[in-house]
């Protein structure tokens, strides 16, 4: 499972990953909406694939067993995010991903926590946009001024769900990688992941392209002011 905070670079890794001839890798079959089934499950026709998602709310332990069907592959797997397993909706979910200690978690990070608020920010002002598969533009992106108040909040809960996970599935077995590896060298990144479930590691191809290309200082109408205020609550490093 690959567990972890929105904007953080899910969809590029399991759409990179689906690219490795091992692996078979779904999207976010336990959001509000089952988005982004993989294998056999993509081909469902419109009544089975309605009742399976009423099942993964009904029978979660029977949904659970359907998505990590290898169907042939050495691995299967799905991603959910922070912001679902937080909210009381998802406790049920939550329980069987935490009793299940043989399910390994696959922690994505994304270590610069001011880009991971701007790019949500770009999806709810701007372009509601969360993808763009390999080849195609990305929509284009206007600057903004940033409500400090709300990046140091959302960047105080993204830390504060982290470390909340991290403790949850501790007793599982885990590999912690981040964006930033992912981006710049995705061979290696996934070559790792692989690794991790005792897969042999393929070429891979990257399945997305970049949404938010422009540096913070040149999409931020207010950015000195909010680079004060983040030198101010981290002790002058930002």
């Amino acid at each position: 499972m690959i567990a972890c905070a929105a904007r953080t670079g899910s969809t590029m890794l399991v759409r990179t990953l689906r690219t490795h001839p091992a692996l078979l890798v779904h999207g976010e079959v336990w959001g509000r909406r089952m988005v982004g089934l993989d294998g056999p499950l993509a081909s469902l026709d419109p009544d089975a694939c309605h009742a399976l998602e009423a099942q993964r709310f009904g029978s979660p332990a029977a949904a659970m067993a359907r998505f990590l069907a290898p169907h042939g592959a050495e691995a299967a797997g799905f991603k959910l995010k922070y912001d679902e397993l937080v909210r009381p909706e998802w406790r049920g979910i939550r329980a069987l991903v935490e009793g299940d200690v043989e399910l390994r978690i696959v922690f994505l990070d994304r270590r610069d926590l001011l880009r991971r608020y701007l790019s949500h920010q770009v999806v709810l002002r701007q372009t509601g946009v969360t993808n763009v598969p390999a080849g195609e533009a990305p929509p284009a992106v206007q600057p903004f001024v940033v409500d400090i108040e709300d990046l140091l909040r959302d960047i105080a809960e993204t830390r504060r769900r982290t470390r909340e996970f991290a403790t949850a599935f501790a007793a599982h077995p885990s590999i912690r990688i981040a964006y930033e590896d992912l981006a710049a060298a995705p061979q290696a990144t996934c070559d790792r992941v692989a690794a991790f479930l005792d897969v042999a590691p393929a070429p891979v191809r990257v399945a997305t392209e970049r949404i938010v290309r422009q540096p913070p200082e040149a999409l931020v109408l207010n950015h000195a002011e909010v680079m004060a205020a983040l030198a101010a609550v981290t002790e002058g490093d930002p």
